[in-house]
């Protein structure tokens, strides 16, 4: 890599070439593929308990319910555990993005480097913070996975709770069927109901808030279209409101032809 002179303190400054960049880009690219890697690891735990707590609960109708709270339990651990992986997986993301959008993507549209994206870039590799807030991992790892678990889960243990051995004949029946021991069946229906609403408010709200930087948009559409788009679509983005023009300066005046003599 050639010289590019000598900096105060007489250290050489080296320019930046595109085999260099080229091979950051790839490990960069590398590590975020091992890191999400890393999230499918634990999305199969999470489906593989789930499996084997439904097996389990619906094989013996003398079976516990408790094995279903279980299964809710891990699940949810797996969630957490899954959501702190994703921050991590959006910190080298992240990298990565800025690499496409401030290097290559110019050097592909025949542009200059976006000298801010790099910027920001070399701050992120100096000093690396996580930019993600838990809140939004949970979300996002709920919309995209872990939502349909729970569902699942916790229809399966209305089910198991209502019908074995033999359905019930009452609310109050139902719940006191729900006890755990010495708990009482009102407290665990209590401490599932808030965990529902907790997980439902998380799971609506991730339609709502803008995408990570690493995960993919939606092409932006008409304001009326991405609306609709919301509702059955993950992180549809509003479009951003154009500026208005400022009005054409209006043309020359044409010098006059004829220009009177001075008196």
């Amino acid at each position: 890599m050639p010289a590019n002179g000598r900096d105060k303190n007489g250290l050489e400054t080296l320019t930046l070439s595109d085999s260099a960049m080229a091979q950051l880009y790839r490990g960069e690219l590398g590590r975020s593929d091992k890191w999400r890697t890393r999230l499918d690891t634990t999305t199969n735990w999470a489906l593989t308990t789930t499996a084997a707590v439904i097996s389990f609960g619906f094989a013996n109708p003398s079976s516990p319910h408790v094995t279903f709270l279980v299964g809710i339990w891990m699940v949810i651990s797996f969630l957490l555990i899954e959501a702190r992986r994703y921050r991590y997986y959006d910190l080298w993301n992240r990298r990565v993005r800025l690499l496409e959008d401030g290097y290559w993507a110019p050097i592909l549209r025949h542009e200059p480097v976006d000298p801010d994206a790099l910027r920001e870039l070399a701050a992120e590799m100096s000093r690396p913070q996580i930019h993600l807030s838990l809140f939004s991992a949970i979300s996002t790892r709920l919309n995209r996975a872990y939502g349909p678990i729970l569902i699942v889960l916790l229809l399966s243990w209305f089910v198991k709770v209502y019908s074995h051995p033999v359905p019930a004949g009452s609310f109050h029946e139902f719940v006191e069927r729900a006890h755990v021991g010495p708990v009482s069946g009102s407290v665990i229906m209590g401490v599932v109901a808030v965990v529902s609403l907790l997980a439902a408010y998380l799971f609506i709200s991730s339609y709502f808030v803008r995408a990570p930087l690493g995960e993919l948009r939606p092409r932006q559409r008409s304001r009326r279209y991405t609306l609709l788009e919301s509702f059955y679509r993950p992180y549809a983005v509003r479009r951003p409101r154009s500026a208005r023009r400022a009005p054409a300066p209006p043309p020359p005046s044409e010098p006059p032809l004829f220009k009177p003599p001075a008196h």
